[in-house]
């Protein structure tokens, strides 16, 4: 642009073109109207430099935005959010913070994206940011006396205390909204499902949708997950016909959910054909399809899938190697692993082997009964040895009955972490009478307990989970009787979608929720 033509711009002009330059997140586009706007003598444009700060965030460029920031003549409360929304974005939360405390102590009155801005920081940081989000929480409603609080601010507040791990106090903003969009019915669903309470996070899409609230796809995604969790297979399919009913089919997010949620409910063939569903090079679905077929046992198909990726050119990341590597680990194919292994050392530019890649080899030599090998290979790796590592090679000393090994494997295991579990090294010295008592005495002194085995069945009425050794079941007689008639030929029910949307909602809830008592009937 010439210096001619650059005579008809105006402040204006030129803050709608730093806008949309922003858009294109380019370091060398940002440097360029930077120093065109210097030429045009217009650098102590309070307007024009809060617009250029935002475009140095959205490229990377932090450095350049202290600068603009400094250079500022006068600070406004546009200026002061620019840099605590930035700095949330690129996850510095502590000059996040910090930024926000000295705009208010500054007498800047924050407004709803300044506030949003802090509490994404919160969000981002976590428990530690609770004390923090709290204040900026007594901050809002001490603002709201002049006007409103702004919804984005209540999906700001939702989703740090969700993230925060504070549930109740989640439960209880989310009651008090005057009005709660889509935004805030999905943080709060996300955070049922954060706190392993999946069946509320369900039970909170009915009264969504009865509350006249669309889901969108992020909504299914959340369900999805929550049936995942479950194992609940009627629950999955009948959101799997809500999902294609509205269109959300295509979703690459969606269909992960899919394929994993039918993977943890044993259904490999529903997995597949989601994954074949629509025709896709997206390593995500494919990585989600090898770990499917180790974890299910079908080995030869996960390393065929593998094997296609490399053909067809797909990226295979770190994830996608654990995936291939637990797979062999599974079904002890030791020489497959180390192929795949010293594959994954090839492609230097793209993948890095981290603890876990070792751990899965660890565990790999463990399971074929190489113990010396494990070790040799631990001692071996350019990694600190993980708490994985030594935790297989302990286990396998239990199963081998390896009890030297197994006391030199503890014995780095403690150092790592003292919490350790005591009760596979009890198992270990069990063949050894005389350390028995010291293993025991010890599991007693750190007041350590087995964690009880769990399973669960999904019936027409409902989920039902047994424990180990429990005995408080009222059908539990027949129950014994039953498991040796018991055959795998049980016929899972199949959903039609029929009828209209809400009667689909209907459907879902009857197999956990009472709808008569949410419409209040």
């Amino acid at each position: 642009m010439s210096m001619s033509s650059a005579s008809f711009l105006d402040e204006y002009s030129l803050s709608h073109s730093i806008k949309l330059s922003a858009a294109t997140r380019s370091p060398k586009l940002f440097r360029s109207l930077h120093c065109f706007i210097i030429k045009l003598g217009l650098s102590s444009s309070a307007f024009l430099l809060t617009g250029l700060i935002d475009f140095a965030f959205k490229c990377g460029a932090l450095g350049d935005a202290h600068k603009l920031f400094d250079d500022l003549p006068h600070r406004d409360v546009v200026a002061w959010t620019s840099m605590v929304v930035g700095h949330a974005r690129h996850g510095s939360y502590d000059d996040s913070f910090s930024f926000f405390r000295t705009m208010v102590a500054g007498g800047t009155a924050p407004n709803c994206y300044s506030f949003s801005g802090a509490l994404t920081a919160c969000s981002g940081a976590g428990v530690v940011a609770l004390a923090y989000g709290k204040q900026i929480h007594a901050q809002v409603i001490k603002s709201s006396s002049l006007a409103p609080i702004n919804p984005v601010v209540y999906n700001g507040l939702l989703d740090m205390y969700c993230k925060c791990d504070c549930l109740l106090y989640a439960r209880k903003l989310f009651g008090s909204m005057p009005v709660r969009g889509l935004i805030a019915w999905n943080s709060m669903m996300s955070g049922y499902l954060r706190f392993g309470q999946a069946e509320e996070a369900l039970e909170l899409l009915v009264f969504m949708v009865n509350y006249g609230v669309r889901p969108c796809d992020f909504t299914y995604a959340i369900c999805i997950d929550a049936c995942s969790s479950l194992a609940s297979i009627n629950q999955g399919k009948q959101l799997h016909t809500l999902v294609v009913k509205n269109g959300f089919d295509s979703d690459l997010v969606i269909r992960n959910s899919l394929l994993d949620m039918y993977a943890k409910c044993g259904c490999n063939g529903s997995a597949k054909l989601v994954f074949e569903m629509l025709p896709s090079r997206d390593p995500i679905l494919w990585t989600a399809m090898i770990s499917t077929y180790g974890k299910s046992g079908c080995i030869g198909d996960a390393i065929r899938m593998f094997e296609r990726m490399i053909e067809l050119k797909i990226k295979r990341d770190e994830i996608t190697y654990l995936a291939i590597l637990s797979a062999c680990s599974h079904a002890g194919l030791v020489s497959k692993g180390w192929h795949y292994f010293r594959l994954m050392s090839e492609e230097k530019h793209t993948v890095t082997a981290r603890s876990e890649h070792y751990g899965c080899m660890v565990d790999l030599l463990c399971r074929s009964g190489r113990l010396e090998e494990a070790l040799h290979f631990i001692k071996q790796m350019p990694l600190e040895p993980s708490i994985s590592a030594w935790s297989a090679l302990l286990s396998s000393c239990w199963i081998y009955g390896n009890a030297k090994l197994g006391e030199f494997a503890a014995s780095q295991l403690l150092k790592l972490d003292p919490q350790f579990n005591w009760v596979i090294l009890s198992g270990i010295h069990a063949i050894e009478e005389d350390k028995w008592g010291k293993i025991r005495q010890g599991m007693k002194d750190e007041n350590v307990k087995k964690q009880p085995g769990c399973s669960w069945i999904e019936l027409s009425d409902g989920v039902h989970v047994f424990h180990t050794a429990d005995r408080s079941l009222p059908r539990l007689g027949e129950i014994l009787l039953t498991l040796d008639t018991l055959k795998n030929d049980t016929a899972i029910p199949h959903f039609e979608s029929t009828g209209d949307y809400t009667d689909q909602i209907e459907l879902f809830s009857s197999g956990f929720f009472d709808m008569a008592s949410i419409k209040g009937e």
